[in-house]
């Protein structure tokens, strides 16, 4: 029975890590979305895993330190997204202060340039600075009169009066209504109602992951440390079982 185990483990493992070589370096080294630095870390953490792999063979933990071999592909390419996005943000914002700096002294030289302050506007609308976007929009107003550019004003004062918590919307009818309005004028709908649903549905995934640790983690706990007392062989299949099903997961989903 032990020689079976061992098998089924040998194989299960070879797969997942084929599976693991195929998504994270072939396939992205075919679809041409793969850089020269993260092929050499990919292709570092993928004989770091058959390292340990082969390691765990034989050992009295081969089960544990199996399961951590298949950990250092993941985590290079958490890590490697991590730093794009990162990246990518720093970047955008150094190209939104850029774009901010040249409308600016386009401002400066051109004082009638209608776009340059819409522009601006739109800038600091993004950044939800609505004080200011109104003052640009207004300026760009002033100098030309466009349904555009009131559109803006319009939309850009009543951020600005719910930032302020002047107004709420009504997510029944959209009706603007004043902060102290505990009930819709239009169709009734309660305040109080809606900010209790607002946090929910702003804080679900919180709450989601606090219900399955609060119910489901101890009920499963209590399961994994009775299996391993008594069937400590099976335990070990069911977590194998377990991280291909998430593998197999996250790879249909790439």
């Amino acid at each position: 029975m032990a020689g079976y185990f061992l098998g089924l483990w040998l194989g299960l493992g070879l797969i997942l890590l084929g599976i693991e070589f195929y998504f994270f370096i072939l396939a992205r080294y075919i679809e041409k979305d793969l850089t020269g630095i993260e092929a050499i870390i990919f292709i570092l953490c993928l004989v770091l895993s058959i390292g340990m792999f082969v390691k765990s063979v034989g050992s009295e933990e081969m089960f544990i330190l199996g399961l951590f071999s298949l950990l250092p592909l993941p985590v290079a390419e958490l890590t490697i997204k991590s730093i794009r996005t990162t990246r990518e943000k720093i970047q955008e914002k150094i190209e939104e202060e850029t774009d901010l700096k040249n409308w600016l002294y386009t401002i400066e030289k051109q004082p009638e340039n209608v776009n340059a302050y819409v522009s601006v506007g739109d800038i600091y609308f993004k950044r939800k600075e609505y004080e200011k976007a109104l003052e640009f929009y207004k300026k760009a107003s002033s100098i030309i009169d466009m349904p555009y550019i009131h559109e803006r004003i319009k939309i850009t004062e009543k951020e600005l009066l719910i930032q302020k918590g002047l107004v709420w919307v009504c997510p029944e009818c959209s009706y603007d209504n004043k902060a102290e309005d505990l009930k819709c004028k239009v169709c009734g709908y309660s305040k109080l109602d809606r900010d209790i649903l607002s946090d929910i549905w702003k804080h679900r995934k919180d709450l989601l992951k606090g219900s399955l640790v609060v119910i489901i983690g101890p009920l499963i706990l209590i399961f994994l440390v009775a299996l391993y007392i008594v069937l400590p062989t099976y335990l070990a299949l069911i977590i194998t079982l377990v991280a291909i099903y998430f593998t197999i997961k996250f790879f249909i989903t790439y």
